[in-house]
């Protein structure tokens, strides 16, 4: 099981989720996050162009589960953190994310969970707990689990070009059973971001 976000977001089946991007303002845009069924699920909100990008992922009664925010740039490189709720203590830390590649066309992340960040003075020599390729855009978002290549989440539904030009479309994201869907769609924005800089 992959439960980093929590266990209540791991199916024991397949799981597929509509993923609604609209944009709010050219500084803001807005994610919301649906079953088949067309319930809302997740919805993340927050600035796309500020100085220190902050997201925040609800759920469907808009608590917050967890916040997304940049560290800034890094030797060029962009690295976020990613905490319960909207807390910024150590102790809440869930997850980061950084690229390990900047001079690269396809968006990749390298994701580590903070046991291993406890214990390393030298975070590019971390192998990754996770790793994720591409972004939604032609349906190239993948989440691979790194040692085993276990492929864990993937977009399989593309959008269309005309929604793309006025920042508003969808897309369909497919979750290998028993894989935290919370953490999977944080990791989706955190691509959309990441890729957006540059």
């Amino acid at each position: 099981m992959v439960s980093v976000v929590g266990e209540m977001f791991c199916n024991p089946y397949t799981t597929e989720l509509i993923v609604r991007r609209r944009r709010e303002s050219l500084r803001r845009d807005r994610f919301d996050v649906f079953d088949l069924s067309d319930n809302l699920i997740f919805s993340v909100d927050g600035g796309t162009w500020n100085i220190r990008r902050k997201r925040v992922l609800r759920d469907a009664t808009g608590t917050p589960l967890l916040s997304m925010r940049t560290k800034g740039i890094v030797t060029m490189k962009y690295k976020w953190e990613v905490y319960k709720g909207e807390s910024t203590e150590s102790e809440d830390l869930l997850f980061s994310v950084r690229e390990p590649n900047l001079f690269s066309f396809r968006t990749s992340l390298d994701v580590s969970l903070p046991l291993q960040l406890q214990h390393s003075t030298d975070i590019s020599s971390i192998e990754p707990d996770f790793r994720t390729y591409g972004r939604y855009i032609g349906s190239s978002f993948k989440l691979f689990e790194p040692i085993h290549n276990t492929l864990l989440a993937e977009v399989v539904h593309d959008f269309s070009w005309g929604g793309l030009i006025i920042g508003n479309y969808s897309f369909k994201v497919r979750v290998n059973p028993y894989v935290d869907f919370a953490f999977v769609i944080a990791l989706l924005v955190i691509a959309d971001d990441t890729s957006n800089l540059r």
